[in-house]
C-alpha cells in the first residue's frame, strides 16, 4: 500500500487520527514502536470532552473496561471537607478508562477500513526530507538492528513528550515551570469501599489522589516536590509510604500501609508543560503530547489527544480530498487547538502552588478552598472553572 500519510506513534491522539483518516479513504500507515499496548499507562481518565470526542468519531465505549466513579471526596489534612455523589449528577461525568483497550479497539476499527496499515514493534532511527518535501523514515523492528526505510508523502508526529519527530522538527517549544514530579502505583482496591470513588487529599505540602482504575485496583497519583524523588528512594518503599500515610486519612494510610508489600512498581513522571509555537511544517504536523505535554492536573492529556484527532481529520481529510495545501490546513489545526491549550494549561499551574506551597498563606488558602468546595453555594462558583476541565474551552465536531 503506497500511503498518502504516515503517523508516528499509535497513543490516543495517532490511533484515533489513524481511523478517522482512514475510514474516509485517506491511505495511512500508523507506526508503533510496543509490540503491544499492554505496558503501564498512567493517566486514564476520560473526561465528558473525551467521550464526546469518541462519540463524534462514532467510536463506542461498551466492550471497553471503564469505571464510573459514584462518589467524590476531598479531604484536608486527613479530614473530609466534601463528598459528592456523582449518581445525582444529570451530565457526563468522568470514566476511568482501560487505555491498551481503547488503543486496541481504535486501531481494530482502522483496520477494517481498507486503507490501513500497521506497523507494531517499529522505532523510528531517523528521518530526512528531500527538496520535494517527501519524507524518509529509517525504521527498525523490535529485537533487531535491521533498518529499513519507507516514504512519507505526509508525516504526523503523534509520539508522545519524547517524539522523536519533534526532535527532527526542532520547533521553537515554550515550556511553563512545573514545581512537581507524580508517583504513580496502584494496590489493591479496599474491601470496605463498596462503590467506585475518587479521593483528593491536600494539606501540608502533600497532594493525593486516588481512584478505582479499570482492573478493579487503587491507583495512586502521589505528587512530590520536583526534585525529591531521589531522596525518597534512597530511603526504601517502606519509608516513602509511611511518610506518604502521615499526610493521607486514618482510613487509607492504613490500607496503604496493609498493601504495601502488593505495592505496583512505582513509576516516576517527570512533569513538563510545554506547548509547540509551529506545530505545522512542510508537510508535517505535531499533535497530542509531541505538540503539547501537560500536567497531570485535572486530567487532560487523553481529552487533549483526542480533541486534537478530530480537529487535524477535519482540516486534512477535505485537503487530500480537493488536492488544496496541506501545509495551510495543518497550521490551522494549530490556529483552533491552541487557545485550548493555553488556557488549560494556565488553570493547571495553579492548584499544584496552592496545594504543595508550605507557607501560611498556602495553608489559609487550602483552608478557603475547602470551605468553598463543602458548600453548595462555593460549588456552584467554580464550576466555570470545573467545565473548563470537563468540557474543555472550545467547541470541537467532527465535520468530515
Amino acid at each position: 500500500m503506497n500511503s498518502q500519510v504516515v503517523i508516528v506513534g499509535a497513543g490516543p491522539a495517532g490511533a484515533l487520527l489513524s481511523f478517522l483518516l482512514s475510514s474516509r479513504g485517506i491511505q495511512t500507515t500508523l507506526i508503533e514502536r510496543q509490540t503491544d499496548f499492554s505496558r503501564e499507562f498512567r493517566g486514564e481518565v476520560l473526561m465528558p470532552s473525551g467521550i464526546r470526542a469518541l462519540a463524534e468519531a462514532g467510536f463506542s465505549l461498551d466492550d471497553i473496561a471503564t469505571v464510573v466513579p459514584n462518589r467524590f471526596e476531598g479531604y484536608l489534612k486527613g479530614r473530609r471537607f466534601v463528598e459528592i455523589d456523582t449518581v445525582d449528577v444529570d451530565t457526563l461525568t468522568p470514566m476511568a478508562v482501560s487505555q491498551p483497550e481503547l488503543l486496541e479497539s481504535l486501531v481494530a476499527a482502522a483496520e477494517q477500513t481498507g486503507a490501513f496499515q500497521f506497523r507494531r514493534g517499529h522505532t523510528v532511527r531517523g528521518l530526512s526530507q528531500d527538496a520535494d518535501g517527501v519524507i524518509d523514515l529509517r525504521l527498525a523492528t523490535t529485537g533487531s538492528n535491521r533498518e529499513q526505510t519507507i516514504r512519507a508523502p505526509y508525516l504526523i508526529g503523534a509520539d508522545g513528550r519524547s517524539s522523536v519527530v519533534r526532535k527532527r522538527l526542532a520547533p521553537k517549544v515554550q515550556t511553563r515551570r512545573d514545581p512537581l514530579d507524580v508517583i504513580w502505583f496502584k494496590v489493591p482496591y479496599p474491601e470496605a469501599w463498596t462503590d467506585s470513588r475518587v479521593r483528593f487529599e491536600f494539606g501540608n505540602g502533600h497532594l493525593l489522589i486516588a481512584i478505582r482504575s479499570p482492573d478493579e485496583l487503587l491507583q495512586i497519583a502521589w505528587i512530590i516536590l520536583k526534585g525529591s524523588f531521589g531522596e525518597l528512594r534512597s530511603r526504601g518503599i517502606d519509608q516513602w509510604v509511611e511518610d506518604m500515610c502521615e499526610h493521607a486519612d486514618p482510613e487509607l494510610g492504613a490500607h496503604l500501609k496493609e498493601c504495601r508489600k502488593h505495592l505496583s512498581k512505582p513509576f516516576l513522571l517527570n512533569v513538563v508543560t510545554d506547548r509547540v509555537v509551529g506545530w505545522a511544517g512542510r508537510n508535517t504536523l505535531l499533535i497530542g503530547d509531541a505538540a503539547h505535554t501537560m500536567s497531570p492536573v485535572g486530567g487532560q492529556g487523553l481529552n487533549l489527544a483526542l480533541r486534537d484527532a478530530i480537529v487535524a481529520a477535519n482540516e486534512l481529510v477535505p485537503a487530500f480530498r480537493k488536492g488544496e495545501d496541506l501545509d495551510l490546513a495543518a497550521a490551522r489545526v494549530e490556529e483552533l487547538r491552541g487557545p485550548e491549550i493555553d488556557r488549560i494549561q494556565s488553570i493547571a499551574a495553579v492548584p499544584p502552588r496552592i496545594a504543595m506551597g508550605k507557607t501560611v498563606f498556602h495553608d489559609a488558602a487550602r483552608f478557603a478552598i475547602s470551605r468553598l468546595a463543602g458548600s453548595s453555594l462555593g460549588r456552584a462558583r467554580g464550576a466555570p472553572i470545573m467545565s473548563i476541565f470537563f468540557d474543555g474551552v472550545t467547541k470541537v465536531e467532527l465535520t468530515v
